[in-house]
């Protein structure tokens, strides 16, 4: 069965026992047209995006444990359920038979088409009506990425938690970080389909100015990889990541030698050549496939990459870059997988984690040497109890620091949206 809805079965049920150990989508769309590879893909995310929201509801219209139910027909509700409440436009019927008939053959369960049937009637027979606005508390009340609120008919959420697709213990931890008032705001923007945000000294006519000066939004209709080959120095970036080299402005002297730590596929590598054009600069990536993607723009940025177990820097370096693996819990927006691991568990593995790249980044630091911290978390021990440590520990001062909160909800205006993150510059002065 090789229809849009069939592949997003298929993929679901494959993450099913994983969850919450969610790895980004990796979807066969290849034997699809455009249209339904489209579709394919937005199921997929969208069940991502809400999967706690959807089993929520789920399980109180059949009524079962879901966390009981087998991979291939948690797939196939989980599948339907996204259709019948997040998305427009798709005939109710189509969605039940698919789900049906998908559990019959692709999942291989044929005694379990009538509980898949019924479980998705009972839903369809449960959303009420479809408003402008609702009320985070009301228990009858299911927000969705586009603004509007299914009012259902019967009170399916106990807590608001899981109506915007979080766990207990990660609302709990969220609120410990921003309190119980700015919660609520933050699970809007993670429920939120964030805007495709490109950046360049010029921007093509094609795109919506953003708020933020050589910022902009790429409408849907455009093709992103049309749009970066025909425009020069245009990258994809969001403003929050963009800008946060801005703080480089408070060093003192400009830098000769340079290593970008974690480079990934090479953007903020980019900008670093921008700004300093006759500086030597070095870069690490531990990923194998971001590393092969900086390694194909090595020669036109004139950087060397290092290779991990390699031999790598010889001499210190005045300005070390350490945009760190992290929570991503400022971007749950573009990475609704990362919200499911926000736990104290994966917080300290990560925070253990970040010490150590530190470590190696003062440790090739000159005297008198930068060393720019920056994470796309909002957490505290991730950011400023990192400065502290950095500061107490390895004897660095601090220049400057800058934490930004995600803006932006299913309702608001694309042009002010960023992402959360933080950033601060420090000096080695021994």
């Amino acid at each position: 069965m090789q229809d849009a809805r069939s592949i997003a079965c298929a993929s679901i049920a494959k993450s099913f026992k994983q969850f919450p150990e969610l790895d980004p989508p990796s979807l066969v769309c290849d034997a699809l047209d455009q249209r339904d590879a489209s579709l394919a893909r937005a199921i997929d995310r969208a069940v991502r995006r809400r999967w706690l929201t959807l089993a929520a509801v789920i399980e109180h219209a059949s009524n079962r444990p879901f966390l009981t139910l087998e991979p291939s027909i948690g797939a196939a509700l989980l599948v339907g359920t996204s259709q019948l409440l997040l998305f427009d436009r798709l005939p109710d019927h189509a969605v039940i038979d698919c789900a049906v008939e998908w559990t019959r053959h692709g999942g291989k369960r044929p005694r379990a088409t009538g509980f898949v049937n019924a479980v998705l009637r009972k839903i369809v027979k449960m959303r009420g009506t479809l408003e402008q606005s609702g009320f985070a508390a009301n228990e009858h009340h299911l927000p969705r990425s586009d603004g509007s609120w299914w009012h259902l008919t019967e009170p399916v959420f106990k807590s608001i938690a899981p109506k915007f697709g979080f766990s207990k213990t990660v609302w709990e931890r969220i609120e410990k970080q921003l309190g119980k008032e700015q919660t609520p705001l933050f699970a809007q923007n993670a429920i939120a389909e964030p805007p495709l945000i490109v950046t360049g000294e010029t921007l093509p006519p094609s795109v919506i100015p953003h708020e933020q000066h050589h910022f902009g939004i790429v409408p849907h209709e455009i093709n992103i990889s049309d749009l970066i080959t025909d425009s020069d120095n245009l990258r994809v970036q969001d403003p929050t990541s963009g800008t946060s080299l801005s703080l480089l402005r408070w060093m003192e002297r400009t830098p000769l030698r340079i290593l970008d730590l974690c480079a990934g596929r090479g953007t903020k590598t980019k900008q670093l050549r921008a700004l300093f054009p006759n500086a030597m600069i070095g870069a690490t990536e531990p990923n194998n496939a971001r590393r092969a993607s900086l390694n194909e723009i090595a020669n036109d940025l004139d950087i060397v990459v290092y290779v991990p177990e390699g031999e790598g820097p010889t001499e210190p370096f005045d300005l070390v870059i350490g945009d760190v693996p992290c929570s991503n819990s400022g971007v749950f927006a573009r990475r609704p997988e990362a919200k499911y691991r926000y736990d104290e568990r994966h917080i300290a593995s990560l925070v253990e984690l970040q010490k150590t790249i530190i470590r190696d980044g003062v440790g090739v630091l000159n005297r008198g040497g930068y060393f720019l911290y920056a994470t796309c978390s909002i957490d505290r021990d991730e950011n400023g109890s990192q400065v502290a440590w950095m500061k107490r520990k390895r004897q660095l001062t601090l220049i400057e620091q800058s934490a930004t909160f995600p803006s932006g909800t299913p309702s608001s205006d694309p042009t002010s949206w960023h992402d959360g993150g933080f950033v601060a510059l420090l000096q080695r002065q021994d």
